[in-house]
């Protein structure tokens, strides 16, 4: 039964999700709160680790897009989901090009990132707070 859940999520995802032109799958707050359930999805916030640390999405990894970010992302496994997201979206979208460059098929973006996330009021992890 819960295989049925999760199978009737990710079609909705799936016919749901906006493609734009570089392939890539944003999302809303509300179908990444859905991904975020499903154990094969690699949450990643590629803020800076004091961003991250003032609050992110429960279960992420921080993996701070920088110089270094296409070495960062070797110890992701390419045939899970990436779920990434920024602050606004400016961010995950370059890193999004880097995903895709290195091999990575189904990478999701969270449209508006966590700004978006927050004006609509859910909730958030402080990792001061831990």
């Amino acid at each position: 039964m819960r295989r049925l859940v999760l199978l009737s999520i990710l079609l909705g995802l799936f016919t749901s999700c906006v493609s734009d032109k570089n392939n890539s799958t944003l999302v809303s707050s509300e179908e990444m709160k859905e991904l975020m359930v499903l154990d094969s999805v690699q949450l990643i916030d590629v803020r800076t680790l004091e961003e991250f640390r003032e609050g992110h999405l429960q279960d992420a990894q921080n993996l701070i897009y920088d110089e270094d970010f296409a070495r960062k992302i070797t110890q992701l496994d390419k045939s899970k989901p990436v779920a990434v997201y920024c602050r606004t979206g400016r961010r995950s979208e370059e890193c999004f090009k880097i995903l895709k460059d290195a091999g990575f098929k189904k990478i999701y973006q969270l449209r508006g990132g966590l700004s978006q996330w927050e004006y609509e009021d859910l909730i958030v992890t402080d990792s001061l707070a831990q």
